[in-house]
């Protein structure tokens, strides 16, 4: 098995949401994790990175709120 690049191929996926609607530094926020079918899940999940970009990408769009990769 050869290693063509030191990048993850398989990340997570999750959302802040902030219930107040602000974004600043006190503020109280809510994380939730998203799995492979792009549904909240209660404990992270592992996905392959380009399923993890593209739900990102849609709900990004939606504007829940602050939408992370790691």
């Amino acid at each position: 098995m050869a290693f063509s690049s030191p990048s993850c191929e398989i990340r997570q996926l999750l959302v802040h949401v902030y219930p107040s609607g602000s974004k600043a530094s006190g503020a109280e926020r809510l994380t939730v994790f998203y799995g492979r079918r792009g549904r909240p899940v209660k404990k992270p999940r592992f996905m392959p990175a380009a399923l993890a970009h593209q739900w990102a990408r849609k709900l990004q769009a939606r504007r829940l709120g602050t939408v992370s990769v790691l």
